[in-house]
C-alpha cells in the first residue's frame, strides 16, 4: 500500500511530461517566390520597328501573386512600351520595340526584391 501512494505522484508527473503532446507543432516554413521573364520571340530585326512581347510571371508558393503587383523592367537596347507593369493572375506583359543597332541585349525585371533577366538579340536588318 505504501508503494501505491508513491506511485500515484510518479504517474501524475509522467503524464504531465508526456512527449505525445496535443499542442500543434510549429514548423519553419518559408515561402518560395519565383520571378521569371521571357522575350517572345527572343530575336528580332534591328530595324527600329519590329517588336517583341516581354512575358513576366511571378508566383509565391506556386500560386500567382496578387493582382496589381508592380514589376519594373530595365534594358539598355530598344524601347519598352511601359517599363513598369502590373500583374494580372501572376502575369505582366510589356512590349519592346527593336533598337536600330544590331547586337545582343538583355532585359532585367524586378519585383518585391526579386530579380530575373533574359538575353535578347537584335539581328542585322538586311534589305
Amino acid at each position: 500500500m505504501k508503494y501505491f501512494f508513491m506511485l500515484i505522484p510518479l504517474l501524475w508527473i509522467v503524464s504531465c511530461t508526456n512527449p505525445a503532446s496535443t499542442e500543434p507543432e510549429t514548423t519553419n516554413s518559408e515561402t518560395t517566390r519565383v520571378l521569371t521573364v521571357e522575350a517572345r520571340p527572343s530575336a528580332i530585326p534591328a530595324d527600329g520597328i519590329s517588336h517583341m512581347t516581354i512575358f513576366v510571371e511571378y508566383r509565391i508558393d506556386g500560386l500567382p501573386v496578387e493582382d496589381s503587383t508592380r514589376v519594373i523592367l530595365l534594358n539598355p537596347m530598344g524601347v519598352l512600351a511601359a517599363g513598369t507593369v502590373f500583374t494580372t493572375n501572376g502575369v505582366a506583359l510589356d512590349t519592346l520595340t527593336a533598337d536600330s543597332a544590331a547586337g545582343l541585349g538583355w532585359l532585367i525585371v524586378y519585383a518585391d526584391g526579386l530579380r530575373d533577366s533574359t538575353e535578347i538579340m537584335f539581328t542585322e536588318n538586311t534589305p
